[in-house]
């Protein structure tokens, strides 16, 4: 959904690519920093309680440097003509171990129940593979689904916040991620399954 945004957003950012690239940062160096960042993350919820609020205070703002992190690679690649398939490899397999990381710090920290973090974390992973999945079938699936990973990171932003002042705000907050991701991948098979059966039909 805010793949939309997409445009705007790299236009806005390419001042901070370049000056990544000045200093040697790389596409590659971006993606494992993502992985790093949501690694601290999933420790700080994993210790929430631990010199409270410091600790709790630097979590969504370890999500949002992973996040950062995620679109700097992306876009560094773009600008300076650094596309690879290895590079896009590296890029989807990081960025899931990445999001196993802050879902399972989450739980350990006992901000939800062991199911709502197991729903958002299968939701997560299946939005990613029925894109993956699709694209290797040959349908392009950029902006379908209303839960994509940019939206998924902010409302774990957004519940760690609300975290703060309710404790079950988080429960909460995997559940709807665990709704909007499962929706999503729904939304991204049945589209997919729609453009396999008119290229299947459009070839006989």
């Amino acid at each position: 959904m805010l793949s939309k945004l997409k445009a705007a957003v790299n236009k806005a950012l390419e001042g901070h690519a370049r000056s990544l690239y000045r200093l040697g940062l790389r596409p590659d160096h971006l993606t494992v920093l993502g992985l790093f960042w949501a690694i601290l993350a999933s420790l700080a919820y994993w210790n929430w309680g631990l010199m409270w609020p410091y600790v709790a205070l630097s979590a969504p703002v370890l999500v949002l440097l992973s996040g950062y992190s995620d679109v700097m690679d992306g876009l560094l690649a773009r600008l300076f003509g650094l596309q690879s398939k290895r590079g896009a490899m590296l890029d989807s397999t990081l960025d899931r171990y990445a999001d196993v990381a802050v879902i399972a710090g989450i739980w350990a920290g006992g901000l939800c129940t062991p199911i709502a973090a197991l729903l958002a974390l299968s939701g997560s992973l299946l939005v990613s593979y029925t894109r993956a999945r699709a694209e290797g079938l040959g349908v392009d699936m950029q902006g379908v689904g209303i839960a994509e990973r940019a939206e998924r990171l902010i409302l774990i932003v957004l519940a760690s916040w609300l975290t703060l002042a309710w404790p079950y705000a988080m429960e909460i907050g995997m559940l709807v991620l665990a709704f909007l991701t499962h929706l999503t991948a729904v939304q991204r098979t049945a589209y997919a399954l729609r453009a396999l059966r008119t290229s299947s039909s459009a070839s006989s």
